[in-house]
């Protein structure tokens, strides 16, 4: 018979094994793997996650590239990240390899506020392709050329106008007019002044979305699974993204039943949401339940947000770089004179104004860290595994800050060589030749590239023609005010902080014309009120 005392040896040995075996795997974690790409080093257990959430995470990409290689890796818990700071690679996986590089990272926290309903969140399946493909016929470049495109330029004279009146207040004017012309694309309404819903409504779900999922706003649970055991009612970051999918989610019904009372008056407009309604697409898998106010909410947000950030950043360089301005003034001069404001016809014929928008996109893009892909299954790569689940980095600022000589210097004469449009660039198989990385890669590319160069471009062109871009002049003392371009919102969707600059009318010519083209399109533009 087997007395207690005689077990006791084999319970402390198997005692001995449980912990030794939790020691070794504890040590483990977190720690990188037999043939990953190389990287910083990890310690046990959070492996590079103390890198992870420095705020300048963007340039730090850039930095780790020149010390471990165009293509490594951080290791954040148990996940794994590898970071692309090569065109090639870039071109290679996510391009050429797009059909298991096309997912999204599954985090709960983005699952918790988005609940699968937000495109640029959604994995790669048939709802993500049927929303892509509505994407792709609304905002075709003949449809953005013709009627869509006088809406435009009607909005961009109306900007124009607003900064002849009062430009003390350029960034409500460009907030406004990009919401007004997203929602009229969009919604068929247009947004007649700062505080109507049209403008509000989409900056106010940016703020929500913003502070739900901007990197370092909520506890890493996927990477570091001990933090699912916090119940959610403790949890701050967990609150905050209920909340968002909740408040977006109102934000846009309230949007659609406007368009629903509007037409239940027998006014239908050519906008997308019209266009969904009347295919009855709310009954489809795609745009069920609340799907289809959010498809088309976050095609708002992305159009209106993105669209008011860039061209706040070309402001900003261009009031502190008055060369550029005198450049391409000189353009604009030649192909328009002070008699006629410069439309998108004209794009062949004002090359430098492409190449601001350009040079604005790459020395501080919207999404400097870019949207995180996820690869789908084990992959190989020049030797190095990049396993499944992976979250791929493709950095935005770090691409377009390690190709060009001189990256931090503010130069549009860089792009003189890339005359087209972005989409050219991007398509093409000369990857070392792509003017930059904005707009994403592969399949998740951005689908309204389109548009936004379009919106930008005129935006640019228009302002430059009619005003001198400086810098604002302290009342009190007279003194200059400086504008720091460096100083940048520090969020995943990110623009120049507040700043102060001056738009002086570059001739009473330039005025009246302004003033003529607003009584002619003011007519118009009330049509979408």
């Amino acid at each position: 018979m087997t007395t207690s005392s005689d077990q006791f040896p084999y319970v402390w040995a198997c005692t001995v094994l449980c912990v030794t075996y939790t020691i070794i795997k504890l040590l483990r974690f977190g720690r990188r793997e037999k043939h990953l790409p190389p990287g910083p080093p990890t310690y046990s257990i959070v492996g590079n996650a103390h890198l992870a959430v420095d705020k300048n995470l963007y340039k730090k990409f850039k930095h780790w590239s020149e010390i471990y290689g165009l293509i490594y890796s951080l290791k954040i818990g148990k996940g794994t990240m590898i970071v692309l700071n090569s065109r090639r690679a870039v071109y290679d996986l996510i391009d050429k390899r797009s059909a298991i590089y096309s997912g999204r990272p599954d985090e709960e926290q983005y699952r918790t506020a988005l609940k699968g309903e937000n495109i640029a969140n959604m994995d790669a399946d048939e709802k993500w392709r049927a929303q892509r493909k509505v994407m792709a016929r609304f905002f075709a470049p003949a449809k953005l050329d013709g009627g869509l495109g006088g809406v435009l330029e009607a909005e961009v004279i109306t900007l124009m106008h607003d900064l002849l009146v009062s430009p003390e207040d350029f960034s409500k004017h460009v907030q406004r007019s990009t919401a007004s012309f997203s929602s009229i694309a969009l919604f068929g309404q247009r947004a007649k002044s700062h505080d109507d819903f049209w403008a509000t409504g989409v900056y106010k779900a940016m703020d929500i979305l913003n502070a739900a999922i901007s990197p370092g706003t909520y506890l890493p649970s996927e990477q570091f699974p001990i933090f699912k055991l916090l119940p959610k009612r403790w949890n701050p970051a967990h609150t905050r993204a209920e909340q968002c999918f909740t408040s977006i989610t109102s934000i846009w019904l309230d949007a659609q039943k406007r368009v629903e009372s509007r037409r239940a008056h027998g006014d239908t407009r050519e906008s997308l949401m019209d266009q969904l309604l009347d295919e009855d697409a709310d009954r489809e898998e795609a745009f069920s339940g609340t799907k289809l106010a959010n498809f088309v909410g976050a095609l708002m947000q992305a159009a209106a947000e993105t669209s008011a950030l860039a061209l706040r950043t070309n402001i900003m360089f261009l009031a502190t770089h008055p060369w550029v301005q005198r450049r391409a003034q000189r353009e604009l001069d030649r192909v328009c004179g002070a008699e006629r404001v410069p439309g998108f016809a004209d794009f062949g014929e004002l090359p430098y104004v492409n190449c601001i928008v350009k040079e604005g996109l790459r020395i501080r893009p919207v999404v400097p860290t870019g949207i995180p892909h996820r690869c789908t299954q084990d992959n190989w790569y020049e030797g190095m595994l990049i396993p499944k689940d992976a979250t791929i980095i493709i950095p935005h600022y770090s691409l377009s800050h390690t190709q060009f000589f001189d990256p931090s210097s503010y130069n549009p004469d860089r792009y003189l060589s890339h005359p087209g449009l972005a989409t050219e660039y991007a398509s093409a198989p000369d990857y070392q030749n792509r003017d930059h990385y904005s707009y994403g890669a592969g399949r998740r590319i951005c689908a309204g590239m389109h548009l936004a160069e379009r919106m930008q471009w005129r935006m640019v062109a228009a302002l430059l023609w009619a005003f001198r871009i400086e810098h604002a002049v302290d009342e009190v003392t007279g003194e200059v005010m400086e504008i720091d371009t460096e100083a940048f919102e520090e969020r995943l969707i990110a623009g120049p902080k507040e700043f102060k600059c001056r738009f002086v009318l570059r001739s009473e010519r330039h005025g009246e014309i302004v003033r003529r083209e607003m009584e002619r399109v003011g007519g118009m533009l009330e049509g979408w009120e």
